[in-house]
Order: C-alpha cells, then structure tokens, then sequence
C-alpha cells in the first residue's frame, strides 16, 4: 500500500512538474529576456509560429514553448551563437526558460487566439507586426497599437461579432 501512495506521489509530482513548465510565469515584469532570441533564424527553418507557440490554435494564450519543445532542434548544439548553449542548461536543470511576456490583454478584457488563429484564419502578423524579421529578443509589446478602436474596425471588416460581451469580462 506504501508502495502505491509513493507511485502516486511521484507521478503526480511529475504531471505536476510538466504542467508547470507549460504553465510558469516567465521572468521579471521589466521586459529583460533571459538571452537573445531571434525569431528570423527560427522562420529561415520554415517553423510555423504554432510550433513553438503550441496553444495559439486553440487556446487563448499562444504561450511561450516550453523547454521540452525547444529540445527538438536543441539538443544538440546549432550554429555558433553564445546564447544558444543556454537551451540545454535549463532543459538540464529540469527548468523552464524564463521568457518575460511582453504581449498581454489588460484585465477587463478576454481575448483568445483560438477565436483568431484557427476560426478567424488570422496571419500572426496581423496583430504581432512583422516577427518573422526580428533578430532580437522582445523586450515590449508588438501589441500595443491595439486598441479597442482597430479591434473593433478589424471585427467590422472580417464580419465578426462587435458586441462587447464579445471582448469583455
């Protein structure tokens, strides 16, 4: 019987550990990255922004990768940046990457990237601004020219519902 509440202890710690990863709050609210990022050499590999942005298609939150994902193409070294070897010394610390997001709705308002990405058929970059050519990591928001206004309009042109229980909590 030990046995078994130990097996249970352990597995869900593990489940526990996963759903963190995915889940964790990333880095300090002062936009520093934890190392640079460049999402033009991830695009010259021909990813798709939903491969690393794994819940973009249906969720609300395109989230950041977890560190698991980037160990599809880094568990070996690539290249010869510095910063690149900094991949696998958190994947080997069991840790997420701290990411600071820099993209986020203000309280009062839902938004979801499921309702965009997959239902709406919506580019990335008609929120984002253009992040295929970014050689740099994100330090502010590629959303702040949002507001309630270009929503709005945006939802006019696509024919999407305007009413405010749509966007609003």
């Amino acid at each position: 019987m030990l046995k078994l509440i130990i097996i249970a202890l352990v597995v869900t710690a593990l489940s526990a550990a996963t759903l963190f990863e995915e889940a964790s709050p990333e880095g300090e609210a002062d936009g520093a990255q934890p190392f640079r990022f460049s999402h033009k050499l991830h695009m010259e590999q021909d990813l798709a922004c939903v491969e690393c942005h794994l819940n973009a298609p249906n969720g609300a939150a395109a989230t950041l990768p977890p560190t698991r994902v980037c160990l599809l193409c880094h568990e070996e070294a690539q290249g010869e940046d510095p910063d690149e070897p900094r991949v696998r010394e958190y994947a080997e610390l069991g840790d997420y990457i701290p990411w600071v997001v820099v993209n986020q709705t203000v309280g009062h308002v839902y938004f979801s990237h499921e309702a965009h990405v997959t239902w709406g058929a919506m580019d990335c970059d008609t929120c984002h601004g253009d992040v295929r050519s970014a050689t740099e990591s994100f330090t502010g928001s590629q959303t702040a020219n949002l507001t309630m206004g270009v929503c709005m309009d945006c939802h006019v042109e696509r024919g999407a519902n305007n009413d405010c229980i749509a966007c609003h909590k």
